[in-house]
């Protein structure tokens, strides 16, 4: 093995042998060098692929849940809306019993109507707006009507 030495450059250039076990080295070191790239590789791979399939399925995750608490919202919101609506069912069908009974019928013609039985006085007190000094005309169209209606009834 001869050396040379460059003055310009301060490093030192060998010259290699050419002979079967500097060649065989080379090759078990390139060899070598070689697996560790592959070993790298292979090492990023199983790491990087997991970790990006795994962030994947975070994000679909998130995106379900997020999509589940809309979903929510909107069941609840309807669940509400139902109640409320078998509320109004249940008066309404209360409403329809009671218009089939003659005797409300009754009541609800004089309490809206001013009309009155034989014998019987109305009576008008005002609300608590009407106490305010607040009378609207409805009203005192209404007072007029039920007295021109009790002196038809004496």
């Amino acid at each position: 093995m001869t050396k040379r030495r460059s003055s310009n450059d301060g490093q030192q250039n060998y010259t290699k042998l050419d002979n079967d076990y500097v060649r065989n080295t080379d090759k078990a070191i390139n060899r070598k060098i070689q697996a560790r790239k592959r070993k790298m590789r292979r090492i990023a791979f199983f790491a990087i692929v997991p970790v990006v399939i795994i962030a994947f399925l975070l994000n679909i995750i998130s995106n379900q849940n997020e999509t589940l608490a809309a979903k929510e919202l909107k069941k609840d919101e309807a669940n509400q809306h139902l109640s409320e609506l078998k509320e109004e069912r249940d008066s309404l069908n209360l409403k329809i019993k009671q218009l089939e009974d003659d005797e409300y019928i009754a009541k609800l013609l004089r309490k809206d109507y001013f009309l009155s039985e034989k014998g019987e006085v109305i009576f008008i007190i005002p609300d608590e707006k009407d106490k305010k000094g607040d009378i609207p005309e409805k009203k005192g169209k209404k007072d007029s009507k039920s007295e021109k209606e009790g002196k038809k009834d004496d």
